[in-house]
C-alpha cells in the first residue's frame, strides 16, 4: 500500500497491519526488511478507529480523484 498525500504519492512508504502484544509491535503480514532496519510506528492517541479511517480516507481522496476521474469510469457516476 502506498501512502497518499495531497501533494505527492510516497511510494517509498508502506502501511502494514500490526498489533501490540504487551511487549512489542507484531506485524500481521510478512514484511521484507533487513534486521535492525529503523521503522516509524504511528499510533493513534485515542482508540477511535473511525476517526483514523476517516483521516486516511481524506488523505486518499486526491489520489482516487486522479485515478477514477476519467471517461471510462463515468458510467459509475450514475450508480
Amino acid at each position: 500500500m502506498q501512502i497518499h498525500t495531497k501533494k505527492d504519492i510516497l511510494s517509498f512508504m508502506k502501511a502494514i497491519k500490526a498489533h501490540y502484544d504487551g511487549h512489542v509491535v507484531v506485524p500481521e503480514e510478512p514484511i521484507n526488511l533487513p534486521v535492525n532496519t529503523p521503522v516509524r510506528v504511528l499510533v493513534p492517541e485515542a482508540d477511535d478507529s473511525a476517526a483514523v479511517t476517516k483521516a486516511f480516507a481524506k488523505l486518499s481522496e486526491a489520489a482516487f480523484s486522479r485515478i477514477w476521474d476519467n471517461d471510462d469510469d463515468a458510467a459509475y457516476d450514475k450508480l
